[in-house]
């Protein structure tokens, strides 16, 4: 009897030890479409080299009813800082938005270069993806690039960009490069506002590595400081390995039952 409580206790332990260690190494916040490796408590650092520094930007809401929640300033040499704070669905007022939910979320916050040191102008929490876009204007159309983009389906996603060039207000030349890590998306607007936009994806990560803007009196060019080294397979082994190791003991376990209920009949 005595043998039979070890036997299941050591069994209950390993099974709440897998559970546990099959939770903590995959990742249910980041969706299927996007790279669950990227580490999201990291801080992601963007140099300005170009910022209209003549305006202030004002960050307005999706809902354009709203008052804005503020204005923006950063300088050539200074920094914009991106700390992403999960995946969420879509805000109600980000119907101008083709990426479906869940769609990342973000912190936000813009460093101005004042005689060599930098100091935080103003910091937007839990921005979402589509906001952050619309206010900097990092993609365009109804294509709300971002600083983040899904890196399951390159030719979907290309699809997507080519369709921006929708007459009569948003025509628009998009020229698209792909090497074997980047891909780059061109939208250079033939009407209205003139915007032309080139933003520079990592495929692995999904991260915006490099963005150039002008549009109206806006611009805005700056470069990813700190891009991580992800791989570029699947890890298959070692997240199957809390399953293997289950199972395995449970194996071993039900073995060890039935081979002292055998002696303790012999024992009779």
């Amino acid at each position: 009897m005595n043998n039979k409580k070890l036997y299941f206790g050591f069994f209950v332990a390993m099974l709440i030890f897998c559970t546990f260690n099959l939770s903590a190494t995959s990742s249910p916040l980041t969706p299927d479409n996007y790279n669950d490796q990227l580490d999201l408590d990291e801080i992601y650092v963007y140099n300005v080299t170009s910022f209209n520094t003549s305006k202030s930007l004002e960050w307005r809401e999706l809902n354009w009813v709203a008052p804005p929640r503020g204005f923006a300033n950063t300088t050539p040499g200074g920094q914009i800082l991106v700390n992403f704070t999960g995946f969420y669905d879509k805000d109600p007022y980000d119907d101008y938005n083709l990426f479906e939910s869940p769609i990342p979320y973000m912190n936000i916050e813009f460093k101005e270069n004042q005689l060599g040191v930098l100091v935080t102008n103003t910091t937007f929490y839990n921005i979402s993806n589509g906001e952050a876009d619309m206010n900097l204007a990092l993609g365009y159309n109804y294509f709300k690039s971002g600083f983040l983009i899904p890196n399951n389906n390159f030719t979907f996603l290309k699809q997507q960009a080519l369709a921006q060039d929708e007459p009569p207000w948003w025509n628009a030349t998009v020229i698209i490069e792909e090497t074997q890590n980047n891909i780059s998306f061109d939208f250079r607007q033939e009407v209205g506002f003139l915007q032309k936009t080139k933003s520079i994806y990592d495929k692995i990560s999904g991260l915006l590595i490099y963005t150039n803007i002008s549009v109206g009196n806006y611009n805005l060019e700056m470069t990813l400081t700190n891009l991580p080294t992800l791989n570029t397979e699947p890890q298959i082994i070692p997240s199957y390995t809390p399953i293997i190791t289950f199972t395995t003991l449970s194996i071993t376990t039900i073995l060890l039952i039935l081979n002292t209920k055998k002696k303790q009949k012999n024992k009779k």
